[in-house]
């Protein structure tokens, strides 16, 4: 797999793109997935097609407040924060010490602000050759709508407008919205989703066929993981059950049960009693999954890096949520024939057995679709 992967990039390479690319996709600063997904792209882009790429945002903070820099000063307290993080918690408490470990590791990823504005600005479509929107779930109106201008790149020509894994996160699309989106994605140049539902609904939309890609974090191998990975501040040496669950899971407390009659330790992120989890970035966070025993989890991201690392896991549907957070799972689950690994379908003694023989030729298989993806939107 590796080496049939690194022939393709290197064939790539000859062609000396240099081209200038602005990324656009959610910018959350406490929010595992994207800021990941966001990195994986910038990787590719640049270390692998050696262009020049930048991530773009709109922000209708104002970049200068009665005279004083205000993205600088916040910069300078990521610093000290991130420096002394207990005494941080106790003064600041865990909530702003996760900022400050989310805005740290974020460094790694160029970001061009763009204060005082609603929205991005027209004038970018001259600075740049192409834009990519994606990853992650950009395009979900549940909570991305008030962004759909810079999510379907309304500022750029049609011929610059490209998608990458994009994600709609929903199973189908009310009336009131269809209108809105066969008339902007029917402007892009090249769409990829990230679920068989977006194709479908995309096909619905516009009659066309549209590839359904991997999220694009799986485009990087373990070792370029574990290279931007940080030391957890809890001791990984001794077996654990990691879970982190983004919706209100009602059976968690039997994994507890479980970890305990079979001597684990259990780490949840998201405990805010817990500060050295809690206050985890994405470094951490992916230490915490490549040390994990069993990984429990109905966060997509989550589930993502479990396969990356070869970890055993429980997919459980999120809670409060309704049925629009389960698409993406299906998919991703299908493509590596894990729709058995939902925690409803395993009895407990088979918690930790998660075959893993077929991935590296079906993550092959489905790295090859992307990088030809890639590679047409590029040329």
């Amino acid at each position: 797999m590796a080496e049939s992967l690194s022939s393709h990039w290197n064939g790539f390479e000859r062609y000396e793109m240099k081209k200038k690319i602005g990324i656009v996709t959610i910018v959350d600063n406490t929010n595992y997935g994207n800021r990941l997904q966001n990195y994986a792209i910038y990787h590719l882009l640049r270390k692998k097609f050696h262009c020049s790429a930048v991530t773009l945002v709109s922000c209708e903070e104002k970049a200068f407040y009665n005279g004083a820099y205000v993205a600088w000063i916040k910069n300078q307290i990521v610093k000290q924060l991130c420096v002394l993080p207990s005494l941080a918690e106790r003064r600041f408490g865990n909530t702003v010490t996760r900022w400050a470990n989310f805005q740290k590791w974020s460094k790694l990823i160029p970001t061009k602000y763009y204060y005082s504005h609603k929205s991005l600005p027209r004038s970018l479509n001259e600075h740049y050759d192409l834009f990519v929107a994606g990853s992650d779930q950009i395009w979900n109106y549940h909570f991305s709508s008030h962004k759909f201008d810079d999510y379907f790149l309304k500022f750029a020509a049609n011929q610059k407008r490209h998608a990458i894994s994009a994600s709609l996160g929903v199973d189908y699309l009310p009336e009131e919205w269809k209108d809105i989106f066969r008339n902007e994605l029917s402007k892009f140049k090249n769409i990829s989703v990230r679920e068989d539902a977006g194709q479908a609904i995309i096909q619905d939309l516009l009659g066309i066929d549209v590839p359904v890609l991997i999220d694009p974090t799986m485009m990087l191998t373990k070792n370029e993981w574990l290279a931007v990975s940080r030391k957890p501040r809890v001791d990984c040496s001794k077996p654990y059950v990691l879970k982190y669950y983004l919706g209100d899971e009602a059976e968690e407390e039997k994994i507890d049960v479980w970890a305990k009659e079979n001597g684990y330790k259990v780490y949840e992120l998201l405990n805010k009693d817990i500060p050295e989890l809690y206050s985890a970035g994405p470094g951490e966070f992916i230490s915490l999954i490549s040390n994990a025993a069993l990984v429990c989890s109905d966060s997509f991201h989550c589930i993502v890096f479990s396969i990356i690392f070869s970890k055993p896991f429980l997919v459980y549907a999120r809670q409060g949520c309704g049925n629009y957070m389960t698409s993406r799972l299906d998919t991703l689950l299908k493509k590596f024939g894990f729709e058995d690994r939902w925690k409803h379908l395993i009895a407990p003694e088979n918690y930790l057995k998660c075959d893993y023989s077929a991935v590296p030729e079906r993550l092959e298989k489905e790295q090859q679709q992307f990088m030809d993806y890639l590679s047409n939107v590029l040329k």
